[in-house]
């Protein structure tokens, strides 16, 4: 059967895959056109256009590359003219169809050109483009002029500045790389954008836990300072917001283990241990903190904007900070400078402490060090937070999260008192 199928024709072969995409596409446009009660092209039209793209791939090889710009032309100008011809009978439709048969079209090219795995996902992406325009229409519906905005703004600095910038070495040792802080800038606001439509669109006004678990992609110390309120005014419910923060908190483990190993691989490794253990600690305890009927009790958290400008260019100045205090603090106290670099950056941000060490561990010897001086970063972090909690939530809430956390900050720091003796 295999034998068979590598003799066949190339040709043969070329037009069944053309057939194919004609097919997948055309299947597709013929169920919309049967949902909307309108289309004028479907699960025939669309084999047939990706047939003559194929011939005429074919037939450019024999005679002239031109022949293919000349017939795709008149065919994008036949669907401009039969779009107008609709329009003007006052008749309501967009240009969705004639741009996927003029796709279907260049596809059967490709596959002239033997380009025929390129043609098929190709052809994956744009069926599946198409089939999610319900899907895009609600997400567009729920969407803020705040966070359009926040998406342009992203897509500025990802597409048309970070490309722009010089990936070159400046200032004092070399430790300023203009296309190396934006790359992070743009990572982390990646990120934050995952995890605040996470929120929106699936946890928002759901069960206390699944928001502190979605609210912990983009910043435990916003679900404590937030579930810390919200416990002094339902002291009722000061169980499950404590489980919430301890979540939250938990959730900043993997999410560190995952920032560190995008800018260097070797150190989850020596991530994993530690980091899976305190995230035990914490989900373990909250598991015991919960009712039954957690899930049940709605809550919200609002996060902010997606992407504030001001916050990202602080990010990446924080991150210089932290690189040029790393760096120092190495240089003139040696791995103490480290650690007190760890302890005053967690106590705002442990993301830009965690990149900078993860990058300054790219030697096999500096990765027990570099592990060392995340954990720390962490537990200054979870200092912070059960002190916004202890002062700012009511006293169980503030007491449970001060147990758990407490213990965390302990094996935490024995932990790197091992390593430290080893």
């Amino acid at each position: 059967m295999i034998e068979a199928f590598k003799n066949i024709n190339p040709f043969i072969l070329g037009l069944l895959i053309s057939l194919g995409i004609g097919l997948i596409l055309g299947l597709e446009r013929e169920y919309d056109k049967l949902k909307e009660e309108q289309g004028f092209a479907g699960i025939r039209t669309f084999p047939i256009v990706a047939i003559i793209g194929f011939i005429l791939g074919n037939l450019s090889t024999t005679y002239t590359p031109w022949l293919v710009i000349i017939i795709a032309a008149a065919f994008l100008l036949f669907l401009s003219l039969s779009h107008l011809s609709i329009v003007q009978k006052h008749i309501m439709t967009g240009i969705t169809t004639n741009m996927a048969l003029f796709a279907t079209l260049i596809l059967g090219v490709m596959v002239a050109n033997h380009l025929h795995k390129e043609a098929v996902a190709t052809a994956v992406v744009v069926v599946t483009l198409l089939s999610l325009k319900t899907t895009f229409n609600t997400f567009i519906k729920n969407i803020t002029s705040e966070e359009l905005f926040a998406f342009i703004k992203f897509s500025i600095i990802a597409l048309l500045i970070l490309p722009f910038l010089p990936n070159q070495d400046y200032g004092p040792e070399g430790l300023l790389n203009p296309f190396e802080i934006g790359a992070i800038i743009v990572i982390v606001s990646f990120l934050n954008f995952i995890g605040y439509f996470l929120v929106k669109y699936v946890g928002s006004k759901r069960g206390i836990l699944l928001t502190a678990i979605l609210g912990g992609l983009i910043s435990s110390t916003a679900v404590a300072w937030i579930y810390a309120s919200r416990s002094k005014e339902s002291p009722e419910l000061s169980k499950e917001y404590a489980a919430g923060i301890i979540i939250a908190s938990a959730i900043m483990f993997p999410r560190l283990a995952i920032l560190a190993y995008i800018f260097n691989s070797a150190i989850l490794l020596n991530l994993v241990i530690p980091f899976t253990i305190l995230t035990l600690i914490c989900l373990i305890s909250a598991l015991l903190f919960i009712k039954k009927n957690t899930d049940v009790t709605k809550t919200a958290i609002n996060l902010g904007n997606p992407l504030n400008i001001w916050n990202a260019l602080g990010f990446g100045g924080i991150y210089v900070v932290i690189l040029f205090a790393v760096f120092y603090g190495n240089q003139f106290f040696g791995e103490s400078g480290l650690y007190y670099s760890a302890l005053i950056a967690g106590l705002a941000d442990t993301d830009a402490i965690t990149i900078s060490m993860a990058k300054f561990g790219s030697l096999e010897e500096k990765l027990t060090l570099a592990t060392n001086v995340i954990i720390t970063a962490t537990i200054s972090n979870m200092i912070v937070k059960l002190g916004i909690t202890y002062f700012k939530g009511s006293k169980k809430t503030g007491k449970l999260v001060m147990l758990i956390f407490g213990t965390v900050v302990i094996v935490g720091l024995v932990y790197i008192l091992i390593q430290l003796g080893n």
